[in-house]
């Protein structure tokens, strides 16, 4: 018998509709479904929706709650999916701040699709390859 394979859920949040489209056509362009949040406060309703999430995108100035106050919660709720942070300033706001609790890659807004295809694409893969 054939087990069928569900599509890998990225949730992506971000405030700029530009750059939320740009992250979407990347991540759908990779097989997973994608969840779109414009704010801190439409990212902890999908956060909470009871779908899986097999991948968090965020922006880390976000309206209502930042990024990364949004991804603490959800560490602190006891959800262990992976987060990309896309921020223009990833090294100074990134690294240091975000390093303590978790592992996010940084990739600066804009950031180059063929880049984090090839560092993060097996997240959006059905069989994570």
């Amino acid at each position: 018998m054939r087990q069928e394979t569900r599509s890998r859920r990225v949730v992506i949040a971000e405030d700029n509709d530009d750059m939320r489209a740009v992250i979407r056509e990347l991540i759908e362009s990779l097989g997973a479904e994608v969840a779109e949040a414009a704010s801190g406060g439409d990212l902890i309703m999908l956060l909470t929706d009871e779908k899986p999430v097999d991948l968090l995108i965020t922006d880390v100035r976000m309206p209502w709650m930042t990024g990364f106050q949004v991804s603490l919660a959800a560490r602190n709720a006891g959800l262990t999916m992976p987060i990309i942070v896309v921020t223009r300033s990833a090294t100074s706001t990134c690294a240091p701040r975000w390093s303590g609790w978790v592992r996010p890659a940084c990739f600066p807004s804009p950031f180059v699709p063929r880049s984090f295809c090839r560092s993060h694409g097996r997240f959006c893969h059905p069989d994570g390859q």
